[in-house]
């Protein structure tokens, strides 16, 4: 401020409030003779110098009184002048004082509003960031009970997986012709294959969230750095809003030295907690995701597991009705046997003991055809008694003849009973393991699992 270019008027005088020296009308007798009157044409220093004898030099140096009264004019104006100039002037230190104060004192309020504000900003941004934090910590929570329960499902697979492989192994036990590639096994391998996929399934699930969690632990460390970052920011904050003109360990530090090229706009420094949170909301989001995915894909295999157990029942149980109604049928058939058996015994023994008869009868009659064969000369005749006996003897034989052929087939017919008896039993034998394996072994066996699946505990 140019404290002579003032909005205050400089004074000015009018000739009449200017002094004058006065200039006398008349002049004394004494000095009428000698000094002219001031109206004269005559040049009066000349004549005062012709007067008191000075040399006549001295003229040059002589001042007119206008040149006198203008001097003082002068100085006076000159004087008047700088007395107002230093009169503005202190006006102007004065104002200058008080506007640079009340500006300092305005620029140091206006400074403690921004700082209320900033501090009111970093506190709101603070806000967000600490809420996002426990709602990102939560879904860490969430994410790893998620993946508890994924995990206990993939160790629950292991004992159906056991308990199939075991039913084949199993079943490989059974003998002949009951070793077969039935429904049974075919859904047993089905079962197995669905195991597999699911037991896959669950590690890629597992994969895939662990990624999740590195992502939402990143996200966390991030939003605690920035939260941490917010508040040494509102401590330094509130420590300068509460400092003032008279607070203690106050010190002058030069401007160059507080930033040292490493600060961030306003702008900056929002978008930077945007972008944590964001990143923080969206790694959330993703997370809910993985766990929905977990929880359906858990639901899901179970449900398909357990169709197929339940397929994998109801195909024992279709195969041991099949064999119990089998063994039944043997055992139908062994018992039609064994009474044929017995009834051919018992008529091989008849049999045996018609033939067992005939021998009496033939002893009769040939030891009357040996007895009558005596007679003497013509006594020997071929009479009916004669002819009666050969034709016995020969009927006898016929008789014997075909009771040792019968004989021989009923024998036949027992050996072939026998034979199929040993074969029924053998087969009944053998359906009888296989009932065994599948109801005893396999069937118990999966009733271990007690079919919840391997749903974990609280789904």
């Amino acid at each position: 401020m140019d404290m002579f270019n003032s909005d205050f008027p400089m004074p000015t005088f009018q000739p009449s409030q200017l002094p004058r020296i006065r200039e006398p009308a008349q002049m004394t007798s004494a000095y009428a003779s000698v000094l002219p009157s001031y109206g004269s044409k005559r040049d009066p220093g000349k004549a005062l110098l012709q007067t008191l004898g000075a040399p006549s030099t001295a003229v040059r140096d002589r001042k007119i009184p206008q040149d006198w009264n203008a001097a003082y004019n002068t100085h006076v104006r000159l004087s008047d002048k700088d007395k107002n100039k230093s009169e503005t002037q202190r006006d102007a230190s004065n104002r200058l004082i008080r506007d640079l104060d009340q500006r300092t004192k305005t620029k140091q309020a206006e400074i403690n509003r921004q700082l209320q504000d900033r501090i009111t900003t970093v506190s709101y941004w603070k806000q967000r960031l600490n809420t996002e934090h426990a709602s990102i910590c939560q879904e860490i929570t969430n994410l790893n009970m998620s993946k508890q329960k994924t995990q206990q499902a993939l160790a629950a697979t292991e004992l159906p997986t056991e308990v199939a492989t075991n039913c084949l192994k199993n079943r490989e036990g059974r003998e002949a012709i009951d070793l077969v590639q039935d429904l049974v096994d075919d859904e047993l391998i089905n079962e197995l294959n669905l195991l597999s996929e699911i037991q896959r399934l669950m590690q890629t699930r597992l994969l895939d969230t662990d990624n999740r969690l590195r992502k939402l632990n990143d996200c966390k460390n991030s939003l605690e750095l920035d939260i941490r970052d917010k508040e040494e920011c509102l401590r330094l904050d509130e420590h300068c809003y509460k400092l003032n003109n008279g607070s203690s360990g106050l010190q002058q530090v030069s401007q160059a030295s507080i930033y040292e090229g490493n600060s961030s706009t306003v702008d900056d420094h929002e978008n930077f907690s945007q972008k944590n949170l964001e990143q923080s909301e969206v790694a959330r989001v993703m997370s809910v995701l993985q766990r929905e995915l977990n929880d359906f894909s858990i639901n899901k295999s179970n449900d398909e597991l357990q169709k197929q157990s339940e397929l994998v029942g109801a195909m024992f149980r279709q195969r041991l009705k099949e064999l119990t109604d089998a063994k039944t049928g043997l055992d139908s058939q062994l018992e039609k046997t064994n009474q044929e058996i017995s009834s051919v015994e018992d008529s091989l023994h008849q049999l045996r003991e018609a033939l067992r008869s005939k021998d009496g009868p033939m002893k009769v009659a040939t030891t009357r055809f040996a007895v009558r064969s005596k007679r003497p000369n013509v006594e020997q005749t071929r009479d009916f008694v004669h002819g009666g006996l050969m034709n016995e003897i020969n009927e006898i034989s016929s008789s014997q003849e075909a009771l040792k052929n019968q004989i021989a087939c009923a024998e036949e017919t027992l050996h072939r009973l026998m034979k199929n008896k040993e074969r029924l039993q053998q087969d009944i034998a053998i359906k009888k393991k296989s009932i065994q394996i599948d109801e005893q072994q396999c069937l118990r066996l999966r009733k271990t699992l007690n079919w919840r699946g391997f749903r974990p505990a609280g789904m």
